[in-house]
This record gives C-alpha cells, sequence and structure tokens, in this order.
C-alpha cells in the first residue's frame, strides 16, 4: 500500500510538471494541441419531465479520441476527479448525481499506473425536481484532460440544462 502511494505521488509530481503553464508539453517535448480545446463536450438534449415528481435526467459527455479523463473517485487524492456542479434556477432542483464507473487505464509512462477514467462517450445522471414550464440548470463540469503522455491543467466546462415540465 505504502508503496503504491509512493508511486502515486511521483506520478502525480510527473504529470504536474508536465502541465506547468498554460498549455501541456509532451514528453518527447513536441508541443501539445492548441490549449484553447478542453478535450471534453455536453451533448445538450431535449430534456422532458413530469412536473412537480422527482425525475431522473441522463446528461451525455464526449471525450475527444486520444485522451481520458479521471472518473469521479480516481483511486487516490493526488488524481483530479470529474465532478459536475449544477444549481437549478428559480424552483427547479438538484438533488443529487450519479457518476458511472470508470474503465481501467495503464499509463504509458512512470511505472504504467492504473489509473480510473472516463474515454469517450460517458453520462452522469441527475435526481431533479422542476415545476411546470420552462426550466434552467446551469453550472459546470470540472475534469483535467490527458492523453497518453501528458495532462492538460484542469479545466470547468459551461453546462445548460433546459428541462421542460409538462
Amino acid at each position: 500500500m505504502k508503496k503504491s502511494r509512493e508511486r502515486l505521488a511521483r506520478l502525480a509530481v510527473l504529470l504536474a510538471g508536465v502541465c506547468v503553464g498554460a498549455g501541456a508539453q509532451g514528453i518527447t517535448g513536441l508541443p501539445a494541441p492548441p490549449t484553447n480545446k478542453g478535450h471534453v463536450s455536453y451533448m445538450a438534449e431535449v430534456v422532458e419531465v413530469i412536473a412537480g415528481k422527482p425525475a431522473v435526467v441522463e446528461l451525455k459527455f464526449r471525450v475527444d479520441d486520444g485522451f481520458h479523463v479521471n472518473s469521479h473517485t480516481p483511486g487516490s487524492d493526488l488524481l483530479i476527479p470529474t465532478m459536475l456542479k449544477l444549481e437549478g434556477v428559480g424552483s427547479a432542483k438538484v438533488f443529487g448525481e450519479e457518476y458511472p464507473r470508470g474503465a481501467a487505464f495503464h499509463l504509458a509512462i512512470g511505472d504504467g499506473e492504473l489509473l480510473d477514467v472516463y474515454q469517450g462517450e460517458f453520462r452522469i445522471r441527475l435526481r431533479v425536481l422542476v415545476p411546470r414550464g420552462q426550466s434552467m440548470l446551469q453550472g459546470g463540469l470540472r475534469y483535467q484532460a490527458c492523453d497518453s503522455a501528458a495532462c492538460f491543467p484542469a479545466r470547468t466546462l459551461a453546462v445548460s440544462v433546459a428541462i421542460t415540465g409538462k
């Protein structure tokens, strides 16, 4: 256990060194892709629920090919978890979130640590209560995107969810 923590600490230091500055640079010294791209997108959909009754809403996110983000429970305090924070505007209420399980990912640098990550599409389920008519949830998804050699600074993706209560 102690050896695993020491490896994760070394990994965190290595990744932090790679991520210093406004962008990230790969281990090989080649410049990374432009930092104006966050590598994660929210795939908004039409959302309708029964007004005045607790409901579950699924939000879809997509991680760009070749990238991953730590899951909500990455397995170490040294890693930045993916977290969604949304608040209802007006009478809309959010009562909780349910995150998917991550997938195992072997890091190609260091000692090949095993990480718990999201890749491709992932969905977060929200428990909500909204009144009749249009409601809005606003907030953001906090995450850190990485490729096989480097991590980018943590970001918050703005998320707005329009919900119709019928």
